[in-house]
């Protein structure tokens, strides 16, 4: 059994779980071993973020941050002023320790890694495979760039440049929104504020201000959570909902006649009053819901 192989085989791995799991993972989604040549292997370590399992010799297999629960700070920092890149810190602060050299072993090497990047406290969205571009022992971190995923290893380890960045500057974007919609569906319980839907999988995080809107900040009083049929419809304007969470249902709508669904999903909604979160600091702000709702008469 050879790294390659074990890396191809957790990569294949996560994707499995991405596929059986809603996205991000849990860390219980996670911490399961895979097997390969009769060797149970994991994917990670609760307990450090650099992660190599015995059956490797080199490098690592993963890393990992973690979104700490309230009142405990973030043991590994995230560097956003580059879009093209993200910064990885050691593990503590000397230079020469075990799961730091193994850090250099993988940039000397330039294998593939998981980073499981923590989004909201036990869930995490996996990026792979990365790579690490810059070692930097006198700051005590790496750069981290994500490449495309599958291939042989020779393949994996040799894409280009602009194509890492290109990855990795995506990878980011899927980062912030999944950190969105963590933050937003934890907000409202889980459920849709228009319709209380509880189906995980079908919920999503919408901005009020819309995203390329100079505010429209991943803050959670700049999203409601919704099921995607009423996200559809809330940013087609075919949906609006008043500063005081009233919900309006534009004509077009309302002189549609076709199927149950539209009856009882959309025109059914027409007066009814948005659920707010239960904390009121998670509440929508009003100016951005009075924005958001004159668009949608002037749609109307």
């Amino acid at each position: 059994m050879d790294d390659a192989s074990i890396r191809l085989m957790a990569f294949s791995e996560v994707g499995r779980r991405l596929k059986a799991f809603d996205s991000p993972l849990s860390w219980e989604s996670i911490i399961p071993t895979f097997q390969l040549e009769n060797e149970q292997i994991y994917l990670a370590n609760r307990a450090r973020g650099i992660f190599k399992p015995r059956q490797m010799k080199r490098g690592i297999l993963s890393v990992k941050t973690t979104v700490p629960r309230a009142g405990r700070n973030r043991r590994y920092k995230v560097d956003d002023r580059r879009n093209d890149a993200l910064t990885y810190a050691f593990q503590g602060e000397d230079a020469q320790a075990s799961d730091n050299l193994r850090l250099k072993e993988a940039f000397e090497d330039r294998s593939p890694f998981i980073y499981f990047f923590g989004v909201a406290e036990g869930k995490y969205e996996p990026l792979w495979p990365c790579f690490i571009t810059a070692y930097r022992p006198t700051n005590l971190e790496i750069e981290v760039q994500v490449g495309t995923v599958g291939g042989r290893p020779e393949a994996v380890s040799s894409i280009r440049e602009e194509e890492r960045e290109y990855r990795t500057t995506l990878a980011k974007q899927r980062i912030h929104q999944s950190a969105f919609r963590e933050m937003i569906l934890s907000a409202y319980g889980e459920r849709c504020a228009l319709s209380g839907l509880p189906i995980r999988s079908l919920l999503t995080a919408a901005h009020i201000f819309p995203d390329g809107h100079l505010l429209g900040i991943a803050a959670v009083t700049n999203g409601i959570a919704l099921s995607t049929l009423h996200h559809a419809a809330y940013d087609a304007n075919l949906i609006g909902i008043s500063p005081e969470g009233i919900i309006h249902v534009s004509d077009r709508l309302l002189s549609e006649t076709d199927g149950p669904l539209l009856e009882s999903g959309l025109k059914a909604l027409r007066g009814e009053k948005m659920r707010f979160p239960t904390d009121q600091i998670a509440r929508p702000d009003r100016h951005a819901l009075a924005y958001r709702f004159e668009e949608f008469r002037a749609a109307s």
